[in-house]
């Protein structure tokens, strides 16, 4: 299920919860799109233009403010959580109106387009934008809202580019200013495809930034993120540490758990990717001496009411990868502490924006923590109240996998397929249907072909949405397709299935060419 969950948000971590990258920090939450292009009468409420960034660049334009583009989507957990927090809280609302802010809905028209423009690659994203639309900033969904407003604050007078400061951090970052280093630690480094494709790149940087940072928090911020962004591996590989890493782990990290302030601000980084550095520490002592303070210090976070439900829940996520025996399963205790936290989540989350990021993330815990009885029931139980069932319908589908049901896999994503909504959400779940058919029964190529066609019948119904996210979906879904056919004696299935892509490319436009290197690894 973290599985499917991650492949379906794109964005980093292990478990879906983090995988979605709980925009968690108590930070972006919002008001739903109720907004119009005037702005809202009430104070409570960001003045949301819808769609329109043409129109929100000429304003920005006219009026010397420039744009807070929130990119997002009406499923996506993490999205959720952010129009329930930070969107809603009247200190953030009143430093919009330093901004044209645009909210744009990846399934609105021409959303992929302008996603492929300002280099996004997963909902949600807020950047912030000049008239002429290059970017000052990408603000992290995992800053606090104290580092938000600050982050506002500078960009709002702003004037050069992100291209030039990032250039100034990595040439002669003693000449960053102030505001400089404020851009930068609320920066998202984990978001960042256009500048940062490989993380590695953003990895050195960081390690850059945290030897010339002026500030003793502000260093061991980079410094966390540095490791934590160089360590990424892929999903279904274990975090490797080389020695310099183990070192800098074991000086970080106390340095930070021992200032409870600088535990609150790094709680995504300390929830969601320490633990699995600290399960790579080659010495048992040291793992056991670092999670049990890592442990003790998240406890006291899920007891703080200040932050939002999905940051408390999530702590326990440290327990369950510190916890798993060389048979990848906990204990009891740590089992019952799992579902404790979920039970408590599910009766405490009443809101459904709120819930839209809370069930997914217990039921990521409880799987990852050996309840795949308790995830199940969860996840199903949600189908029945969801606004987005066809999002949880997905997770089951993506736990009968886990689980060993190829039948249940595939009828919980058909039926995902089918509920989804919106044109670029029914290619992405249609293409998820489609690779769960190929992995469930790759024999069967009748209903590869079946499942196939479902893809390209979204993609021929959505002509100008080949961009960004259905781009790089379809480009990964065509080399997994090609090599279906070559395993399995398909020529003959895949040859249909080109050229009715063929004739779908044909209705791009101006992607047309990209869309014709879909299955070639593009």
């Amino acid at each position: 299920m973290a599985k499917v969950s991650r492949a379906m948000i794109g964005m980093s971590n292990r478990l879906a919860f983090l995988a979605l990258a709980l925009a968690a920090a108590g930070g972006l939450a919002g008001c739903q799109q109720d907004a119009k292009k005037t702005p809202s009468a009430s104070s409570q409420h960001v003045a949301w233009r819808e769609g329109d960034v043409d129109d929100a660049l000429a304003e920005a334009k006219e009026s010397g403010k420039p744009v807070l583009l929130y990119w997002g989507a009406k499923w996506c957990p993490p999205c959720n959580q952010l129009k329930s927090t930070l969107f809603k809280d009247p200190a953030f609302v009143a430093q919009t109106r330093n901004f044209i802010p645009v909210y744009l809905d990846g399934d609105s028209e021409g959303a992929q387009r302008w996603g492929e423009r300002f280099g996004i690659s997963g909902y949600p994203t807020v950047i912030i934008l000049r008239a002429d639309g290059s970017e000052i900033t990408r603000v992290s969904s995992g800053a606090t809202v104290a580092k938000i407003s600050d982050v506002l604050r500078v960009a709002a007078a702003r004037t050069s580019s992100i291209e030039t400061l990032l250039a100034t951090a990595a040439e002669t970052p003693s000449a960053l200013s102030t505001d400089d280093w404020q851009l930068l630690s609320g920066f998202d480094w984990r978001n960042d495809p256009r500048h940062f494709g490989n993380p590695g790149q953003a990895g050195a940087l960081l390690a850059k930034l945290a030897d010339a940072a002026p500030q003793g928090a502000l260093g061991r911020r980079f410094a966390l993120l540095a490791l934590v962004t160089s360590a990424a591996a892929p999903s279904d590989k274990p975090t490797t540490l080389a020695p310099a890493r183990q070192a800098s782990l074991l000086r970080v990290v106390p340095e930070i758990l021992s200032r409870p302030e600088e535990v609150k601000a790094n709680r995504e980084e300390l929830t969601y990717f320490v633990p699995d550095l600290i399960a790579a520490l080659p010495d048992a002592g040291q793992r056991a001496a670092l999670g049990s303070s890592l442990i003790a210090k998240l406890d006291a976070l899920q007891a703080d009411a200040s932050l939002p439900i999905p940051d408390r829940l999530g702590t326990v996520a440290a327990d369950i990868a510190l916890g798993k025996d060389a048979k990848g399963k906990v204990s009891p205790a740590v089992l019952a502490k799992v579902r404790a936290r979920t039970t408590w989540a599910d009766a405490t989350a009443k809101d459904a924006m709120v819930r839209q990021s809370v069930i997914s993330n217990a039921s990521d815990l409880l799987h990852e923590a050996g309840d795949d009885a308790g995830a199940r029931k969860l996840l199903v139980a949600e189908v029945g109240r969801s606004a987005s069932p066809y999002y949880y319908m997905l997770a089951l589908a993506g736990l009968a996998e886990e689980t060993g049901d190829p039948h249940g896999a595939i009828v919980w994503a058909r039926k995902a397929y089918e509920a989804a909504q919106g044109p670029a959400t029914r290619v992405q779940w249609a293409l998820e249907y489609s690779k769960t058919v190929l992995r469930q029964t790759p024999s069967d190529k009748a209903a590869v072909e079946a499942s196939a066609d479902a893809v390209l019948g979204e993609l021929g119904r959505d002509s100008g949405g080949y961009y960004q996210r259905t781009r790089t979906k379809v480009a990964a879904w065509g080399d997994l397709m090609r090599e279906w056919s070559k395993a399995h004696d398909a020529a003959a299935v895949f040859a249909r299935i080109e050229a009715k892509m063929a004739k779908v490319c044909t209705a791009q436009g101006p992607a047309q060419a990209q869309c014709r290197q879909w299955g070639h690894a593009a």
